[in-house]
Formats: C-alpha cells, sequence, structure tokens
C-alpha cells in the first residue's frame, strides 16, 4: 500500500478480496448494516471502526478549514460528520447509500448543530445534479464495491470534486495511503486539474486483527484547488 503497485502479499489486499466482492453493489443499498459499538459492517465487509477515530477528525478539520458548504459523501459510524459538526460551517450535505446507515444519518440530523441535507444515493448516480462550484470542502469516504476499486475507489471522484469546489476549496478523502501518495495517485489527481497538493501523516492504532489496515499511520490529504 502507498506504492505504485499492488503487493501480492499485502494482507489488506488479500484480506479484501477474500471477503468477496461479487455482485455487492446491487445488494448494498438494501443490505443489513451490522452496528457494534465498534465497527459497522455490511455484506460481511468490515466499513469503518472506531480506531479510526483520530484519523476522522482530521479529515473533518481539513475539509472544514474554510467553513461554508460541506458536503460528506459515506456517512459510515458518524464519526466524520460529528467533527464536522464541531467546527463552524454553514451547511453539511451527506451522501450515503445504505439503507440502515442512512436511517442512522437521518438521527444524527435531527440533533445537528448545523443544518444537514440527506441524500439516499451512490455518489455516482446523484453528483451531475449538483451544480458547479458550490463547495467550499469536500470530505470523501467510501467502501469499494469492486475488487478493481481496492485502495482506489477515491480516484474516480476527483473530477467531480474538482467541478464541485469553489476556488480555494479543500477536499480531502480516506487516501488509503500510508505516509506519502503514489505516483499513479498523484497522476489522477493532476489529471482533475489539482495542482495545490500536500498532506499530513495521520497516527493510528488499528486492532492486529483489523481486516482493512494494518499499519500506523495513514495519509490525510489536503487538496485545494
Amino acid at each position: 500500500m502507498g506504492g505504485d503497485k499492488f503487493n501480492p502479499n499485502d494482507f489488506t489486499y488479500q484480506t479484501r478480496i477474500n471477503i468477496g466482492f461479487n455482485n455487492i453493489k446491487g445488494k448494498w443499498s438494501s443490505a443489513q448494516a451490522e452496528f457494534s459499538d465498534n465497527s459497522l459492517r455490511i455484506c460481511g465487509h468490515p466499513v469503518m471502526e472506531r480506531w479510526e477515530d483520530n484519523y476522522m477528525k482530521t479529515l473533518a478539520d481539513i475539509a472544514t478549514f474554510n467553513g461554508g458548504v460541506i458536503l460528506e459523501v459515506g456517512f459510515g459510524l458518524g464519526i466524520s460528520a460529528t467533527y464536522i459538526q464541531k467546527n463552524k460551517i454553514v451547511r453539511h450535505i451527506i451522501i450515503e447509500a445504505n439503507c440502515d446507515v442512512f436511517q442512522k444519518a437521518k438521527c444524527f440530523a435531527q440533533n445537528a448543530r448545523y443544518p444537514v441535507q440527506l441524500i439516499f444515493s451512490f455518489w455516482e448516480d446523484c453528483i451531475s445534479k449538483m451544480d458547479d462550484e458550490i463547495l467550499d470542502g469536500i470530505l470523501f469516504d467510501t467502501y469499494p464495491l469492486q475488487a478493481n476499486e481496492i485502495h482506489k475507489n477515491h480516484f474516480n471522484f476527483f473530477n467531480e470534486a474538482y467541478r464541485l469546489l469553489k476556488n480555494g476549496g479543500v477536499f480531502t478523502y480516506y487516501s488509503d495511503e500510508i505516509n506519502d501518495f503514489s505516483q499513479e495517485h498523484l497522476k489522477f489527481l493532476a489529471e482533475a486539474g489539482f495542482k495545490k497538493i500536500s498532506s499530513r501523516v495521520c497516527e493510528v492504532k488499528p486492532p492486529a486483527d483489523c481486516q482493512y489496515w494494518q499499519n500506523n499511520t495513514i495519509l490525510a490529504p489536503i487538496i485545494i484547488k
């Protein structure tokens, strides 16, 4: 992870492949979400775990640096959404594609400090309806629904992020990089139009049995239009 090519011996890559990706997108919206105090699982996949808290706070702080209107793609356990609402913003748009998780987001919105607009959809199905240059910040954190999206499902969103952000707007996301951008990663950002690219390295402590992350750091992108 964090390199130009997948390592066939990489724990995270092997585990995700073994979980199974056969037609999960067709099942995802209506699939039962399994919530516990520390995790969220859908279709048997570990979507989010509580150890990500520090990383989610970092991403939320980056996305809300300018305040204003913030788009969050993927609600998960609501960790980053909670941190977004602790910062000074104007409006919080959330796109979520799983019905059970969306219900959690609805409960969250009822008690949110700042107005929340909820959209029940895969981002690919609704994002074209949003006008250009309307957002001050974006936080993208969705789960890969196909094997070929592992470690790179965020790449497909880069063009839309550039379109939606105002000049000076900030984009961040779950990077799937340990401490630096891979050359492939930088290539996709550049092709989308982004030139102001920096990052923070965030310390995390995933448990030994975590199925999707086995390192003590994750890169937090800071991408400015």
